[in-house]
């Protein structure tokens, strides 16, 4: 038997070279995600892997790869010998994903009271500036406000925590063009709003700063609980 210093290394591993920009699959995915972010696919639309495959000129096997990728972010779900879908989301998808949101944002708040930098600020006030030039247009207003929450997880200097609150980014764009585009949440109070987060968490103390966020994050939640229970299936719509 070899001693641990005689083992051969193994070549398996050490001669894997890295992967280099995005495979098919996740190509396609991200094209099916960005329809579902803008509302151009809704819940319940079925997912038809030729039809997908013809559209994008790949391969049906590289449009299950991101089907895969979708289903793990529970953008899509299987039913039992109908196919693939669109998620439709639920009352307790909202609340989920808000509450996972909450926990995820005011961890960043406290990370970043403990060392505030100039250069996190400034991502922030970029963002606010972003939404400010979005004017009127609901679908604009919504990527700002979304922008401006994930700067806020980037500027904690957490990669992982940020890549918790990128990985879900795709439902909360969903759910803020719901909120800024059915339930008539204005661009100009979304920017008011944002810059009450913003001032709290500058010159505020971190009480005030966990406080605004949470209430902003809270009262968003309750909205959208409301107008899922209400519509049903035609929320996702």
């Amino acid at each position: 038997m070899l001693g641990k210093e005689e083992m051969p290394p193994n070549e398996g591993v050490a001669t894997l070279e890295p992967l280099r920009g995005q495979t098919l699959g996740m190509q396609a995915a991200e094209a099916i995600r960005r329809l579902i972010a803008t509302g151009r696919l809704v819940g319940g639309d079925h997912l038809i892997e030729a039809r997908i495959a013809e559209q994008l000129g790949i391969s049906r096997g590289s449009v299950r790869d991101a089907l895969w990728l979708l289903r793990g972010e529970g953008l899509v779900r299987d039913e039992p010998r109908r196919g693939t879908f669109v998620a439709q989301l639920t009352v307790a998808d909202v609340r989920e994903i808000y509450d996972l949101r909450i926990a995820v944002e005011i961890a960043a708040v406290r990370l970043i009271k403990q060392r505030p930098e100039m250069e996190s600020f400034r991502q922030l006030e970029q963002a606010l500036d972003d939404m400010e030039a979005g004017g009127g247009d609901a679908a604009l207003a919504a990527e700002a406000d979304l922008g401006f929450h994930s700067a806020l997880c980037a500027a904690s200097g957490n990669s992982r925590l940020h890549g918790v609150f990128v990985r879900h980014a795709t439902e909360l764009l969903t759910l803020l063009r719901l909120d800024e585009e059915k339930l008539g949440h204005q661009p100009d109070s979304i920017v008011v709003e944002h810059r009450h987060l913003f001032d709290a968490l500058r010159l505020g103390d971190l009480a005030t700063a966990e406080t605004a966020f949470r209430e902003h994050l809270e009262e968003a939640r309750d909205r959208m609980t409301a107008y899922v229970q209400q519509a049903g299936p035609a929320a996702n719509g």
